[in-house]
């Protein structure tokens, strides 16, 4: 049996467990938090996934076994992260790690994680899964051009934490990691996120690439719009309506006529099945790896520090998730 450590039963890391139960190789897998009350809904969600394989389980509100891990999947918040990944490396170092994002609540920690993951030997990947959704993918494979216009727009929808799919999105679609963020047309005044202790933000953020790539993602504070993605380039032009599982494409090879087609957007709890498959078998992956992620972490997450800063907010560096 492979060995797999979930540690945060929350909404994120109860659908991670949904999922293991579909993979197709046998697993012994653990559940930790702190709280028996998530330990409690994640069971109940687990019981409610059908598999005819026969896993083993157990939860529990601390790690206490010292044995080998093949892959953990860390879904804390960022202000406890840090502290999960020691408590797991200290008693257990995996092979292979799945983080959640946003990473961590301040600057050093992202370079600590680093060296702890070097030492350990451990390959490590963030969940930002636009990078394995077949609809997106099937996108980048028409992309005739690594220079384009990446907009989304939409209402409540979590600017902040949200901004780091589709800015790691836009990497992975241009090949371009070098941007600098423009805070001009933010809303200055911080509001409370839908986690407690943590800071969200409204209106519009601008990212421009140094391939001349630009990302600009727009959230209203009030209304319904559901999120809308738009990709363009010189010759292409994709509309993506996640909402409805539909997605509309046109390109001057075409003359510009407007063709339909399914755009299914998986669940988490289908994602990680395929992950884990993924990284039992091949030792790989299509998620995000560490290191570039933490380049467009900090790409967004500095000037934002500023923002806050200015608004004298005694909080975190970070005050995301």
């Amino acid at each position: 049996m492979f060995r797999v450590k979930i540690v945060g039963a929350g909404q994120l890391g109860s659908r991670h467990l949904q999922a293991l139960k579909a993979v197709k190789y046998p697993l012994d897998i653990q559940v930790i938090d702190p709280s028996e009350a998530s330990l409690q809904v994640a069971k109940e969600r687990y019981d409610a996934v059908e598999s005819g394989v026969g896993h083993a389980i157990s939860f529990a509100t601390r790690l206490r076994d010292s044995d080998c891990t093949d892959v953990a999947i860390i879904a804390t918040s960022s202000d406890v992260r840090r502290q999960a990944i020691d408590h797991l490396f200290d008693l257990s170092k995996p092979r292979f790690l799945i983080l959640e994002k946003l990473l961590f609540n301040t600057r050093q920690d992202y370079a600590y994680a680093e060296s702890r993951f070097a030492e350990a030997g451990t390959m490590v990947w963030v969940n930002c899964p636009m990078r394995v959704m077949p609809c997106y993918e099937h996108i980048r494979q028409e992309l005739t051009s690594d220079r384009m216009s990446y907009r989304v727009t939409g209402s409540q929808f979590g600017l902040v934490t949200n901004a780091i799919h589709y800015l790691d999105h836009v990497v992975h679609l241009s090949g371009c990691g070098d941007f600098e963020l423009s805070l001009g047309e933010i809303d200055s005044t911080p509001i409370k996120s839908k986690r407690p202790s943590f800071l969200e933000l409204n209106g519009r953020l601008r990212a421009n690439f140094a391939n001349g790539t630009t990302c600009e993602m727009t959230c209203y504070p009030t209304g319904t719009a559901p999120i809308l993605v738009e990709i363009f380039t010189e010759n292409q032009r994709y509309v993506v309506r996640e909402s409805e599982g539909k997605l509309w494409h046109a390109e001057a090879s075409t003359n510009w006529v407007w063709n339909e087609r399914v755009a299914t957007i998986p669940y988490q709890s289908q994602l990680t099945t395929e992950i884990v498959e993924s990284l039992l078998a091949s030792g790989g992956c299509g998620l995000t790896p560490y290191a570039s992620s933490v380049r467009t972490h900090l790409s967004l997450l500095d000037p934002l520090r500023e923002l806050i800063r200015a608004q004298s907010c005694e909080v975190s560096e970070y005050p995301f998730t």
